[in-house]
């Protein structure tokens, strides 16, 4: 599963080291060059919009028992840097959903060393 499956949630979880929070995660694995960065905003912002309704339905909760009273969170783990458009639009995505309750966090996921 990945970003370009925008109807579906990649990850849900309640971890251990996070034991407060439902955590669905995002697995961004698209560059962000000039040329594609539009569609790859879209394709967020789509994503982003799967997984409020997910929450918001209710939905999590039949596939995660466990996610009841915990606090929501989206974390997309991008695999590359974001652009200064993406920063802008992750900034205010977190924003709105803030005053909705739902946390946005987007993660660097580190190289690993070959």
């Amino acid at each position: 599963m990945s970003i370009l499956e925008t109807k579906i949630v990649d990850i849900c979880a309640v971890p251990k080291a996070e034991p407060d929070k439902v955590v669905m995660v995002i697995a961004d694995h698209l560059g962000w060059e000039a040329s594609e960065e539009g569609d790859h905003l879209l394709m967020l912002q789509e994503k982003i919009n799967t997984y409020i309704t997910f929450y918001e339905s209710g939905e999590v909760f039949d596939s995660l028992p466990s996610a009841h009273g915990k606090r929501p969170v989206i974390r997309i783990i991008g695999k590359f840097q974001l652009s200064s458009e993406a920063e802008t639009f992750i900034d205010s995505a977190t924003a709105v959903l803030r005053n909705a309750g739902i946390e946005l966090e987007f993660v660097l996921k580190e190289a690993s060393g070959a």
